[in-house]
């Protein structure tokens, strides 16, 4: 069934259920308060990493990982990229880098570098776009499509890992996918740094850190411009403070193809 039917149903009912109930015509406030608590409902799972109603997500993997799986969103970037992958290099870590299409295209060689280093790669969409969650289907597909061949221009293979973005998931995005020439895994995260915002290191490091725990999916950005601070000094530091930690309690930093799957469907 079509996730706009299902959307359309799920809110018919509520709003049948209140009408059973309650006296008609009914007063402009319980109309009101029914239409935001509809919306309300919609917008937690578009926004909400863990929601599985409207697009199946991995948004962790199961506690018998071999570690976390960091992953960068954003990027390539030709200043931050390299840095990260140094800081990363230092604690032989391993992560997954969600790249966005004209960006890996405008920078080939960080792409290969990436590879070359034993990183995951993965799709971010090929321009993301602000207007990237108002597309119709078809449009929406072909410029995932897009981003996916754009990377495996570089590569020679086809990312089967995609995060939307924002890491929002819209019923449209469903349709979507079901339109790519082959299908891919949509993947959220357990916490992320928020570190697109402005925040100082400190504070990036504060919101993870509880997070840090084998099978946990913690997600930085190494890509600059597309919204937010554009300084990502901070999210280094912050990457350096983490991984710091992980090696002082024996945890590894793996890729997100590395987790064990908590529904038993090894990861993509």
């Amino acid at each position: 069934m079509p996730p706009q039917i299902q959307i359309a149903l799920a809110t018919g009912c509520v709003i049948l259920a209140a009408w059973t109930v309650l006296p008609t015509p009914w007063p402009p406030m319980v109309s009101a308060a029914t239409v935001v608590l509809a919306f309300g409902w919609l917008t937690f799972h578009i926004v909400s990493p863990r929601s599985q109603w409207i697009v199946p997500t991995s948004w962790r993997g199961a506690p018998s990982s071999p570690g976390l799986a960091l992953t960068f969103d954003d990027g390539p970037d030709p200043e931050i990229t390299p840095r990260a992958l140094e800081l990363l290099r230092e604690h032989d870590a391993r992560a997954t880098f969600f790249l966005v299409g004209n960006r890996a295209s405008a920078y080939p060689d960080l792409v290969r570098r990436l590879i070359a280093a034993g990183h995951q790669i993965g799709s971010h969409s090929h321009r993301h776009a602000h207007s990237f969650h108002f597309l119709p289907a078809k449009a929406m597909a072909a410029e995932i499509e897009r981003g996916i061949d754009a990377i495996a221009a570089i590569t020679g293979e086809r990312p089967t890992a995609f995060r939307p973005p924002i890491g929002l998931r819209v019923p449209t995005l469903r349709q979507a996918l079901t339109r790519l020439r082959q299908p891919v895994r949509c993947w959220s995260w357990t916490a992320r740094g928020l570190d697109t915002l402005g925040r100082p290191a400190a504070a990036i490091v504060a919101r993870l850190r509880p997070h840090l725990v084998p099978g946990a999916i913690l997600t930085l950005h190494d890509g600059r411009g597309l919204g937010g601070s554009a300084d990502r000094t901070p999210t280094l530091a912050a990457l350096r403070e983490l991984l710091t930690t992980m090696s002082a309690r024996g945890l590894r930093s793996i890729r997100l193809d590395e987790l064990d799957p908590l529904d038993g469907t090894r990861s993509a």
